[in-house]
């Protein structure tokens, strides 16, 4: 990766990258939009994520964060899909502190893994564990 670009990460808390990597995209309560310059995290920032309401609009919320990429733990079909609408990749599987997470997908070596909910024959948002990893 040797051009800039932003990524958001699904969190647990607003304490930024010093947060945990959210396990559920829908319900994530706080995403860490960051800037890279290849391997190089140049800034970031948190966004108060506008909550799971009626109508699903966390991927429509995360486009307009201007992102490339979004990592998270867990996220159901219909949840990817609509990222893949808006040209937004999808690194699933991710557990752990964001910091190290982004600094991993930075370097090229973090690779999405099994999306979780919605995949695995819970249906879509009844999940009630998250894979770690």
């Amino acid at each position: 990766m040797n051009q800039k670009s932003t990524i958001a990460i699904a969190c647990e808390s607003a304490e930024g990258l010093a947060g945990d990597v959210s396990g559920h995209f829908g319900h994530t309560p706080f995403f860490v939009v960051a800037e890279l310059d290849g391997s190089e995290i140049l800034s970031s920032r948190t966004v108060a994520s506008p909550g799971h309401g009626q109508g699903c609009s966390m991927p429509g919320f995360v486009q307009t964060l201007g992102v490339s990429s979004v990592i998270v733990g867990g996220i159901g079909a219909g949840a990817v899909n609509g990222l893949a609408r808006g040209g937004i990749e999808v690194v699933a599987g991710a557990t752990g502190n964001a910091g190290v997470v982004l600094g991993a997908y930075a370097k090229g070596i973090l690779v999405s893994g099994e999306p979780g909910c919605g995949e695995h024959g819970h249906g879509r948002h009844g999940c009630g564990h998250h894979h770690q990893g």
